[in-house]
């Protein structure tokens, strides 16, 4: 970590499916414990958001941003999607769940997308999907998609400067995220209650 002293770091418990180990170390101030293991940042975000799901068919590679991201931008969604879909709910009999982060491979495996879901059920039928995903083919780009229509995407903003190899203080990062997220919101906001489509017309 940027401005860390200290010498005694821990290994990146990350090992993905073909075996790699992730190469960073840790001190104890700057490493994540998940299941009591230390990880990396990045590691650490993939692990709890793909919560065990994954274990079987292995880890991603250990160079795959798209699940951490995913799982980011579901956290930081969470509490307005699922305050949407209780809006826009049918009935009060209509339940609103949410996925944990999926592996989604597309029909002739032309896509491989990380994805988190929600979705409203009735008695019979999902009434409502939204999703956030991102594609391995391009780890930096979010997508919002609202049942299977695409209604934005961006790359983040802390990842645009990383690129770039800019750096800004913590409240700038803090403010550009929730602005990201923010945005991401109000597109699917806008699609789900029908204020897009209206605005055409």
């Amino acid at each position: 970590m940027t401005g860390c002293r200290r010498r005694d770091g821990m290994r990146c418990s990350y090992v993905d499916k073909r075996g790699r180990s992730c190469p960073t170390a840790w001190c104890a101030d700057h490493a994540v414990l998940v299941g009591g293991l230390p990880f990396c940042r990045r590691h650490a975000s993939t692990m709890i958001a793909l919560d065990g799901a994954e274990a079987v068919a292995g880890l991603p590679d250990i160079d795959n941003r798209a699940p951490s991201l995913v799982g980011w931008m579901g956290k930081e969604l969470d509490a307005s999607i699922r305050d949407l879909l209780h809006r826009v709910a049918p009935n009060h009999n209509a339940a609103v769940i949410t996925d944990p982060v999926r592996f989604v491979l597309t029909p002739g495996g032309q896509s491989r997308r990380w994805a988190k879901a929600w979705k409203t059920l009735d008695d019979t039928s999902i009434v409502n999907r939204v999703s956030v995903e991102v594609d391995e083919r391009d780890d930096c780009e979010v997508c919002a998609r609202v049942d299977a229509a695409l209604v934005g995407k961006g790359v983040p903003p802390w990842i645009e400067r990383r690129r770039a190899g800019v750096r800004v203080d913590a409240a700038t990062d803090a403010s550009e995220r929730r602005e990201f997220t923010e945005a991401v919101a109000r597109s699917i906001e806008l699609v789900v209650t029908g204020q897009e489509v209206a605005s055409r017309r």
